[in-house]
């Protein structure tokens, strides 16, 4: 399929947003956004005065999503959400401006709720945790306050002025759950059997999801080359899915283990390898985490 034209937020004006709801820790502007937030038709009225690119929406997922669901998709709306979704180029997918409507349009046809994007798995709930930063009367309310609103953009499209470039990847729940499918289809290729198990890994937790996909799209990283990526990921998933536990599951195992693979890479061109070549260079380094 060609490069479809999504419509999403204009990227300089929601830039400029996320900067001024940032500038002022607990200030007016935070606490307008975060009761914007509670009440809904509020934040539907102060997202709409962002300006839209043109091009066409994409379809919502089908069923409304709890707030659990919402925050991470469970495998199958990961799995309907890639198939709706499979015009979606990575050059769209990467952009925190597309993400941002998206995210909106789900809350503005009632499809997720946006005091879901408060919320950080610490609370109850995001609403509960919007209410808590506005009630607060000590020193506390201000940065629980602002946390609240890093929170919301980060869930919404992600944070690049603060949290570069991978928050798209890794803190907007659509987006990640694209992105993971996306991986888990282009690495298990037609296989189901192999597709679930390099789902499971790349919905181990999120910070293995983090190292794995910041590794994945760095095109100066060795995993920038499709090759070596997907052996690193097919034998991490066999090892992960036969039952070993222990330091391979860890993010500071996996960090380890591609330390390993990049300094084996500086000294030898891995992707030239056949099959079992990598496959056993691959198995040595992760047997050895």
């Amino acid at each position: 399929m060609g490069d479809a034209k999504y419509r999403e937020f204009d990227n300089g004006e929601y830039s400029r947003l996320r900067r001024e709801l940032l500038r002022k820790k607990g200030g007016s502007q935070q606490e307008e956004f975060l009761v914007s937030v509670r009440e809904e038709d509020e934040f539907i009225e102060f997202m709409e005065r962002l300006p839209l690119t043109s091009g066409e929406d994409i379809e919502l997922c089908p069923h409304p999503l709890t707030e659990t669901e919402f925050r991470n998709p469970p495998v199958d709306t990961q799995q309907r959400l890639h198939e709706r979704w499979s015009a979606i180029t990575p050059r769209v997918g990467c952009r925190s401006s597309f993400w941002g409507n998206v995210t909106y349009n789900h809350i503005r046809q009632g499809r997720i709720r946006a005091a879901y994007l408060a919320a950080d798995g610490k609370h109850k709930g995001g609403a509960q945790r919007i209410d808590r930063a506005l009630r607060e009367t000590s020193d506390k309310r201000s940065t629980m306050m602002d946390d609240c609103v890093r929170t919301v953009l980060r869930r919404i499209g992600g944070l690049p002025e603060i949290r570069g470039n991978r928050t798209v990847y890794v803190d907007c729940p659509l987006a990640r759950a694209w992105w993971r499918e996306r991986f888990t289809v282009q690495v298990g290729q037609d296989d189901p059997s192999l597709q679930a198990a390099v789902r499971d890994v790349l919905r181990l937790n999120k910070e293995y999801w983090s190292i794995l996909v910041s590794m994945i799209v760095s095109r100066n990283s060795v995993m920038g080359s499709q090759k070596i990526r997907d052996a690193f990921v097919i034998r991490l998933a066999e090892v992960i899915g036969s039952g070993v536990t222990g330091a391979i599951t860890t993010a500071k195992g996996l960090k380890r283990g591609l330390r390993n693979l990049s300094a084996l890479q500086a000294v030898r061109e891995l992707s030239i390898l056949d099959g079992g070549e990598l496959d056993a260079i691959v198995e040595e380094i992760l047997s050895s985490i």
